[in-house]
């Protein structure tokens, strides 16, 4: 016979504590943190903003706008939740270098590219008339953002609408900017600038999107109306499925609710 001690020493550790106890308390820990992220105000928005109609994926913006219950519970909130913190940061930082050195910088500023589609702009410039979107990226996002790689899409079109923001307030905006932030380095060593200077075509390709959008809204209303969602032809990319609301890989194989995405 066992003494209870002796049980309990011999029952397995858990992978994330050195002890059971140590284990089971980093899974209340979790769950805290993962219950406060669904409950974000991001999570909750219910209109499509800059960084989202961008997408090039008409199944995705399609179920968001026709409110289609979230299937993808793959996703962890982490990245998310540490960008959100390091943004805020930035905001302060920026807003302390304008009471040291003189006003230059707009941190945090709501912008309205469009009615439907308002957003809240990172930073912007007046030195230099750019406007400039925070990326707190892990070393795989970053070397697409890093030659040869371009930005994704939806970068670029969320880049062109703060942009266009901001010139309905009156700025003048010469080019857009990506500040990519290591997530994962102990230095800022990696950090890394993406520019695109302003051109003669923005607008007609800022356009373009809204006339997809709309498109895309008239699709929403057939999928509330009954349509299926997987009806609506989908761009599926390592890029846009993971994060995906609606990716569900598990529905190739059973049928059930979701999008399988890039494992159809």
């Amino acid at each position: 016979m066992t003494t209870p001690t002796e049980f309990m020493a011999a029952a397995p550790t858990g992978l994330n504590g050195n002890t059971p106890w140590a284990a089971r308390y980093a899974s209340e820990l979790r769950q805290v943190v993962n219950e406060h992220a669904r409950g974000s105000a991001r999570n909750l928005q219910v209109h499509l903003g800059p960084s989202e109609i961008g997408s090039p994926c008409d199944r995705q913006v399609v179920g968001k706008l026709a409110g289609i219950p979230v299937t993808n519970h793959v996703v962890d909130p982490w990245a998310s939740v540490v960008g959100t913190a390091v943004h805020a940061w930035l905001a302060d930082a920026f807003a302390a270098d304008n009471k040291r050195h003189g006003l230059r910088w707009v941190p945090e500023q709501r912008v309205v590219p469009h009615p439907d589609h308002p957003g809240t702009a990172d930073l912007y410039d007046a030195v230099e008339q750019a406007v400039v979107d925070h990326k707190c990226l892990g070393e795989s996002s970053m070397a697409k953002i890093r030659p040869p790689g371009d930005p994704p899409q939806r970068y670029v079109i969320q880049l062109l609408l703060y942009g266009k923001g901001y010139r309905l307030l009156g700025l003048p905006v010469a080019r857009v900017a990506i500040a990519a932030y290591p997530r994962t380095s102990h230095t800022l060593d990696g950090l890394y600038v993406w520019e695109r200077a302003a051109r003669d075509d923005d607008d007609a390709l800022i356009e373009e999107i809204f006339e997809l959008t709309r498109q895309r809204k008239l699709l929403a209303n057939e999928v509330r109306n009954g349509r299926p969602l997987l009806t609506v032809p989908a761009t599926p990319s390592d890029d846009e499925c993971f994060f995906c609301p609606f990716y569900r890989p598990q529905s190739a194989h059973d049928n059930g609710p979701g999008c399988p995405g890039n494992r159809r």
